[in-house]
């Protein structure tokens, strides 16, 4: 990571040297969660999660350094005064050099068709200026478990390549195609072998890495006023099969009215010279239709029915809500072979004093059990809270929930969020 971070101070410099005028923005986000839990009967443990964000940019007119920090820590559980400091962004980005390209190293998310996941390395995007044709290369080795401030070990056994081209030959219209080309080290373990004369000994195993290679194709279409649609195709380069396949679209029949359909077919994500690939898979089917209605402005009702089946089960779900400015309301029904469950919720909100105070109430009620003979279980909840924003650059948010079943008869628990933006235009240089 030091030489990621040595990069990253250098570009800041050349930032800071090349831009006429900086835009330095800084988020600073407190948050604390506290609750209590079960550990087994008749034994609890309290809990008190804190969070502290810190989210830094600094952009000129091409160059831009992002950060994004998290620490967090747990005050009063088991393992109290252990905290941990996760590091999901730190990157340079250039922009438009030459009018075609994009140029960004460090630590970021990559989004790449088949290729998604957060890493440390470098990606470049070049756009053709004679025809609407982006095309995004990157070569990054993964971020370590926990998004540690630190390179991952073994980095070329810990890596992921690839490349992803976007066409939009109209304003209603895109197709990409993209492939990807994943590593990932699996740990040493030891295990009990026979030598050359047959005694048991112990030896270090390292099994090879796990491979991914993936190719993805996609396509998306928004025509106004009559619907949109999407459609995605996933294949194993390895095993020669299908990994996915996401078709999705909305047909407006009325002003106000539309109907929905969704299909996914999804085979598990294992790696082919991963010791699970011998063992028997199912492939989950998932099928979904639906009915958008805008009853009067800003009112939306929404219904909906699912199945979702994996091998011998078969899940079905009902799902109806109305959603408005302030209210929002849901009631669902799901079956399933391992038991059912009922449940409605109701939320609102309502701003007083120009928005410096909104009042917040949850309610949610279910009844559900874990198998045909089991008996019937209630479960209610209630939330409520506030949203204070006492300057257009703070929000104080806090809640209190408070959830009753035949497991928890009285569980409180508390929320606090503080959030504060700075920005500042910067002529230094």
């Amino acid at each position: 990571m030091n030489r990621i971070i040595l990069f990253v101070l250098v570009g800041v410099i050349v930032l800071s040297v090349t831009a006429s005028a900086q835009l330095f923005q800084a988020r600073m986000v407190t948050s604390a969660y506290a609750w209590q839990r079960n550990d087994a009967v008749g034994q609890t443990s309290s809990h008190l999660y804190g969070f502290q964000t810190l989210q830094l940019s600094l952009g000129g007119r091409s160059l831009s350094f992002n950060t994004h920090v998290q620490g967090f820590n747990d005050f009063a559980g088991p393992l109290k005064n252990d905290p941990k400091l996760r590091l999901s962004n730190f990157s340079l980005k250039a922009r438009n050099l030459f009018d075609l390209l994009d140029l960004q190293a460090g630590r970021f998310f990559v989004f790449a068709g088949a290729g998604v996941g957060l890493m440390d390395g470098g990606q470049a995007t070049v756009r053709l200026p004679w025809y609407p044709v982006k095309l995004t290369g990157y070569f990054c080795a993964l971020a370590p478990a926990g998004q540690k401030i630190e390179l991952i070990q073994n980095a070329a056994d810990n890596q992921m390549a690839g490349i992803h081209a976007v066409v939009q030959p109209l304003d209603e219209a895109q197709f990409s195609l993209s492939y990807a080309s994943k590593s990932m080290a699996q740990e040493t373990y030891r295990a009990i072998r026979a030598d050359s004369l047959f005694n048991p000994v112990a030896v270090d195993l390292r099994p090879s890495p796990r491979k991914e290679e993936l190719l993805s194709a996609d396509a998306s279409v928004d025509m106004p006023g009559l619907g949109d649609a999407y459609l995605r195709y996933d294949h194993d380069l390895h095993t020669e099969k299908f990994a996915r396949l996401n078709a999705f679209g909305r047909v407006r029949i009325l002003e106000g009215l539309a109907l929905t359909g969704e299909y996914l077919q999804r085979e598990p994500r294992v790696a082919f010279n991963s010791i699970f690939s011998v063992f028997a898979t199912s492939t989950l089917k998932e099928v979904e239709g639906g009915v958008e209605v805008e009853v009067i402005k800003d009112w939306f009702v929404v219904a909906k029915y699912g199945s979702v089946s994996y091998g011998d089960g078969t899940t079905d779900r009902i799902t109806v809500a109305a959603n408005g400015r302030l209210v929002g309301a849901s009631l669902s029904r799901n079956t399933t072979y391992a038991g059912d469950i009922s449940a409605a919720s109701l939320n609102a909100s309502y701003p007083l004093l120009d928005n410096l105070i909104t009042p917040t109430i949850l309610v949610g009620f279910a009844q559900y059990k874990l198998d045909d003979r089991a008996p019937l279980e209630n479960a209610l909840s209630i939330a409520g809270g506030a949203v204070v924003r006492p300057l257009p650059t703070m929000t104080v948010d806090a809640q209190v929930q408070w959830i009753n079943n035949r497991i928890y008869a009285n569980d409180v628990r508390l929320s606090f969020r503080l959030s504060y933006l700075l920005t500042r235009r910067l002529d230094l240089f």
